[in-house]
């Protein structure tokens, strides 16, 4: 039996893959910034590394995730950009 390697199968293993959430494209884990919910504001979840279910965006797409929504469809309608996080990281 032959196996066929997915198109999204990464070559190299040596660092887990991440999909940011606002270009939708694949990256390793440490070119992303992490994000969590911590109520119903997004934090940078980076360093320290804080618990929950965390979302990945590259620092050059943070203006992206109002235009397509990503936030509201990674976390919840409620969920809001902590202004900060936003103001620190883009660009």
């Amino acid at each position: 039996e032959r196996r066929i390697p997915l198109k999204t199968e990464p070559a190299d293993r040596s660092e887990p893959q991440r999909t940011c959430i606002a270009c939708r494209r694949r990256d390793e884990q440490s070119a992303l910034i992490r994000m969590v919910r911590r109520g119903d504001v997004v934090v940078n979840a980076t360093a320290p590394r804080l618990p929950g279910r965390g979302a990945y965006v590259h620092a050059g797409c943070i203006g992206l995730l109002e235009p397509r929504k990503a936030i509201r469809r990674t976390f919840g309608a409620a969920a809001v950009l902590d202004p900060d996080f936003a103001s620190r990281n883009a660009g």
